[in-house]
């Protein structure tokens, strides 16, 4: 009876003293409660660029983390399974920074933060030829009725829905599975991530996966700071400061030749820090 009471009374305790932001309710599944460092980054996991299954966290994640550190703040890439989980962190919770690509934000959100363009990801179209064998090309998308395009949350897609196509949205590798199974006809989407995925989950059926010509237009991955953190200000300028310091003094093409190898292939989405918007 006594042991039970002194349980009790410990489970009481632990309650008590127990921070608020572990009760408080949301999504909670990451990483950034039981890290050493003070401020979380926090990004989708986007392999091989942003990733907790790539080596030191993805090529882009390196370059950010790199750039963290000469900005002298304390800061690490927390990668998550969900977009919501972003967007909690950052709207929600007023975290520090979020990372990633084909943000949507209010008006009255983007008003609350920062952009930083971190890199330029080239991008091509693919379809899967087993559902297309004559081959499918929709570079000039004038028209496009009857066919499905899978689109990211967040991504421009205006011209596509304008031009008759049907918009299905999800993340790329949901995307490749629908369009194996004939659910979308063509998405778009950054050739080392579709590489880097059938490579991992489609691997027997990769050859059928057809990269269109021509390359489409590159978004940018940004970080995005949130004006509401007391650091979020400065820190952007520091980072803005190092990230043009680091293509300057050859650190972002060193990461990514460690990354991508050195026979070019970090050009397929690097590109010129004072050429993008």
């Amino acid at each position: 009876m006594q042991l039970f009471a002194r349980f009790i009374f410990a489970v009481v305790a632990l309650v008590i003293v127990m921070p608020n932001q572990v009760l408080a309710t949301g999504p909670r599944v990451t990483t950034s409660l039981f890290s050493p460092h003070h401020n979380q980054i926090h990004a989708l996991d986007f392999p091989p660029f942003v990733s907790s299954e790539v080596v030191d966290g993805g090529v882009i994640s390196e370059i950010i983390t790199e750039a963290m550190r000469r900005s002298d703040v304390d800061a690490v890439v927390t990668t998550h399974p969900v977009e919501r989980m972003v967007y909690y962190y950052l709207l929600q919770e007023s975290a520090m920074a979020a990372a990633g690509w084909h943000f949507e934000f209010t008006k009255a959100q983007r008003e609350k933060l920062i952009f930083v363009p971190v890199v330029s990801l080239s991008e091509r179209y693919y379809y899967y030829r087993p559902n297309h064998p004559q081959g499918l090309n929709v570079e000039d998308g004038t028209d496009l009725k009857g066919l499905r395009y899978g689109a990211h949350h967040g991504e421009e897609k205006s011209h596509f829905s304008e031009a008759g196509a049907e918009i299905v949205y999800g993340r790329t590798i949901s995307l490749l599975k629908k369009m194996q199974r004939g659910e979308v006809d063509f998405i778009c989407a950054p050739p080392r991530s579709v590489e880097w995925l059938l490579e991992r989950y489609m691997k027997d059926d990769k050859a059928n996966v057809i990269a269109m010509p021509k390359e489409a237009e590159a978004q940018v991955f940004y970080m995005v700071f949130n004006r509401q953190h007391p650091l979020a200000e400065a820190t952007a300028e520091k980072f803005r400061a190092a990230l043009n310091a680091m293509e300057k003094d050859g650190t972002i093409a060193k990461i990514s030749n460690k990354h991508f190898g050195a026979n070019g292939a970090g050009k397929l989405f690097l590109r010129p820090l004072d050429t993008i918007k």
